[in-house]
């Protein structure tokens, strides 16, 4: 059966197309015209054109990938599926990053907008001023539209279209009236001279600035399951919505320098004004050109803002559902089922880079990061046509193939470059970012990965179950394998019983024979506990230099689903060497049970305290061991006060509706967890804990939960922890590596 779920094809190429000019005409024609100016002179016509260009290339190339591949994901898709490994994570982290920031160029230019608007009618805002203003601004309406995004509304697609059409109208009438005031004034011409005040290096710079204002097609691509017919419709909707809108910036930019009369060369006009530049000229040749700019900016800049809030937010949130960040990115509001945590990091991230950086440096650094997203894009077509080619069917493949997609690479490499030049900042902001994104990928997401293929191979090969147990003396040999026969024979499985010989680094490993006397006793003992059981027991000798390393070996071949060790009071308490069980548990690609066996002979009671929101594992676990043993279960969880009881009885209810056999619930109101499970430990035979939820440093400083149980309880304790949550807890994975290096 194919549970994929697929997408209503209800967009026409007129609504595809529709989407890419609303996302292209936004805020960045209005925020980064009067800085590219700046930059450029007059030379800003070619700056358009020139990016026209550049983007022609890796429009050709999505126009190819979305005929081919119409799946939604677009540009991180296809580089994951192109060049795995960390290039998908990469391409999905500079996305990530690349979306942020416009958010934050696009509260700024909220807050610039808005700032003048106030001005305008003398309107005080706590008496700030000046750049307080404006970044006051940006932090407010960035938290609004968190608030929004959190609340589950946005656009609707009739909404975008209206607002869309909107600013096309106003840029529309700035262009005849910028126009009907050239030719009014014939000498227009010399506000053109000279043409390149700052050289190519100004047009360069502009071209990397504006880069943005042209990567909205990309979002075309995203709609690629809701389109009907789309391996026509999608190129189409791509280089129409491309024919549309870069001669309206053409235009736009020729008005902006020409129609304008100052003291000053124009173009120094508009750069002195910067993101409020386009709003400046149009004071001066349109009607009501302040209020309809500003009404242009604002509309725009809320609109792009929403956007980008709400795509940022998909794509972390993506990678969270994809293991590429930690769990905490998938998780869903149980009411308004939002990607909040997403979101709030997220619009942290917005709202440190709008405080942290001026508007120039934040521009930098969102069309520095496209450009190297869309380099990445240009590299998996090639890749994709090469491979998989002869397997895809292609609705539109682009010309002179592989040159124009080297050409985008090369193009946009070099600009991507050459913005060093103008934000140094925004470079290094980069180079930051993505260092961190690499620490997150080899601190989690290698091992993540591994953790979710093992879960994979766990699910689809249950005959193959198997459960390792690890033994190193004498004393804890039957309970061990007891524990260990109770859960083998809930999976019809078998027991591999595992001594390990350690021998120092200065000694050859097979000098370890010579020690194979030790372990004779220790399996005569463990095969005679399995054939009381009724349970075959498969006897397995390894001599390392580690312990540790070859009962984790076991655990990466795939050959165990879960691995008992024995343990002790002492061996919590060194924290920095740690025991071999420790390292075991912490780092080990199964399901790990460590055994503290205390008074063990029978087992007749079995205590599952159950933190609020987490059971399953556990609870089932102990349903195993209560068959086998035939023991009572009591499911026990502490509250801090009466307001949480009812909570607390739900979560025990639904943890009893996978329960086979009877159990007890217990809600208990106590200022202690710790003092409560002791207490409940003199009336029975077993307690099955998690690991400790705590942070590593508490745990070094203080002692764990766990521990303290295991120390002060009357009965056994037997800890489960599951593979999945140590690749959670990546702080910790991190602290694993530095101590294992």
């Amino acid at each position: 059966m194919n549970d994929r779920i697929e997408l209503s094809r209800e967009m026409g190429v007129i609504s595809a197309t529709m989407i890419g000019v609303g996302a292209m005409i936004g805020a960045g024609i209005f925020v980064l015209t009067g800085i590219a100016a700046g930059e450029a002179g007059p030379a800003l016509v070619i700056v358009f054109l020139l990016n026209g260009v550049v983007t022609a290339f890796t429009a050709m190339t999505y126009a190819e990938l979305s005929s081919a591949i119409p799946e939604a994901g677009g540009g991180y898709l296809w580089v994951k599926h192109s060049l795995p490994g960390i290039n998908g994570f990469i391409s999905g982290w500079m996305s990530w990053f690349a979306h942020a920031v416009a958010g934050s160029l696009y509260a700024l230019g909220f807050g610039a907008y808005f700032g003048l608007l106030l001005q305008t009618y003398n309107i005080p805002l706590f008496g700030l001023t000046g750049d307080n203003l404006v970044k006051f601004l940006a932090v407010a309406v960035a938290l609004v539209f968190i608030y929004i995004n959190y609340m589950g509304a946005s656009e609707t697609g009739t909404m975008a279209n209206i607002i869309g059409l909107i600013k096309i109208a106003i840029l529309g009438i700035f262009i005849v009236s910028g126009l009907y005031a050239m030719y009014n004034r014939p000498e227009f011409f010399s506000n053109f001279h000279p043409f390149l005040p700052n050289g190519f290096g100004g047009v360069f710079m502009a071209m990397g600035l504006t880069f943005i204002a042209f990567e909205g097609y990309e979002v075309i691509a995203q709609t690629a399951e809701e389109v009907r017919e789309p391996k026509k419709n999608l190129p189409r909707a791509i280089f129409l919505s491309m024919l549309i809108v870069i001669p309206i910036y053409l235009l736009v930019a020729f008005v902006s320098i020409g129609a304008m009369q100052t003291d000053i060369p124009t173009w120094q006009f508009l750069g002195q004004y910067q993101e409020l530049g386009l709003v400046e000229a149009a004071r001066q040749f349109m009607p009501f050109g302040t209020f309809l700019l500003l009404l242009g900016g604002l509309m725009s800049t809320m609109s792009a803002l929403n956007a980008t809030t709400f795509s940022s937010t998909r794509v972390s949130f993506a990678m969270g559902r994809d293991h590429n960040l930690p769990g905490i990115f998938k998780k869903v509001h149980p009411v308004r089922r939002t990607p909040h945590m997403a979101l709030f990091i997220t619009g942290a991230l917005i709202i440190v880079m709008a405080l942290g950086l001026p508007i120039e440096d934040v521009a930098s650094a969102s069309a520095i990061m496209f450009l190297l997203l869309f380099l990445q894009v240009n590299l998996a077509v090639i890749v994709i046509r090469k491979k998989f080619g002869s397997e895809l069917e292609y609705g539109y493949k682009m010309p002179f193939f592989p040159l124009i997609p080297i050409l985008g690479i090369v193009t946009q490499l070099f600009l991507a470059l050459y913005m060093f030049n103008y934000s140094p900042t925004g470079w290094y902001s980069i180079i930051i970012w993505t260092a961190i994104g690499f620490v997150v990928y080899f601190g989690y997401s290698v091992n993540k990965e591994k953790v979710e293929k093992g879960k994979i191979a766990r699910q689809v090969s249950p005959g193959n179950y198997r459960v390792v147990v690890a033994l190193s003396n004498l004393k804890n040999v039957k309970p061990l394998i007891t524990i260990g026969a109770a859960l083998a024979k809930a999976q019809a499985s078998e027991i591999v019983a595992l001594y390990i010989i350690g021998v120092p680094q200065q000694t050859f490993l097979e000098t370890g024979g010579q020690f194979i006397q030790n372990s004779e006793p220790i399996f005569k003992k463990a095969l005679s506990t399995g054939d009381e059981f009724g349970v075959p027991v498969i006897k397995k000798t390894v001599v390392s230099h580690e312990i540790s390393e070859a009962i984790l070996d076991v655990s990466r071949s795939g050959k165990s689903n879960i691995l008992l060790l024995g343990g002790t009071e002492k061996m919590f308490r060194g924290k920095i060497k740690q025991s071999v069980p420790q390292i075991v548990m912490r780092n080990a690609d199964c399901n790990v049970g460590i055994f503290f066996p205390k008074h063990f002979k029978e087992v007749r009671s079995i205590l599952v305290p159950l933190g609020l929101g987490e059971h399953e594992f556990r609870v089932a676990m102990a349903q195993q061991l209560a068959e086998f043993f035939n023991a009572r279960m009591t499911l026990l969880t502490v509250v801090g006060d009466d307001a949480t009881v009812p909570q607390a009885q739900e979560m025990l209810d639904k943890a009893t509706q996978i329960v086979k056999v009877a159990v007890n619930c217990q809600v208990v109101v106590s200022d202690s967890i710790e003092d409560t499970i002791v207490k409940q430990s003199k009336d029975h035979d077993l307690i099955i804990l998690g690991p400790s939820t705590e942070w590593l440093l508490h745990d070094v400083l203080f002692g764990s939960l766990p521990d303290r149980i295991i120390k002060n309880s009357d009965c056994s304790v037997l800890i489960l922890k599951q593979p999945e949550q140590r690749a959670e807890s990546w702080i910790e994975l991190l602290y694993d590596k530095i101590r294992r290096v």
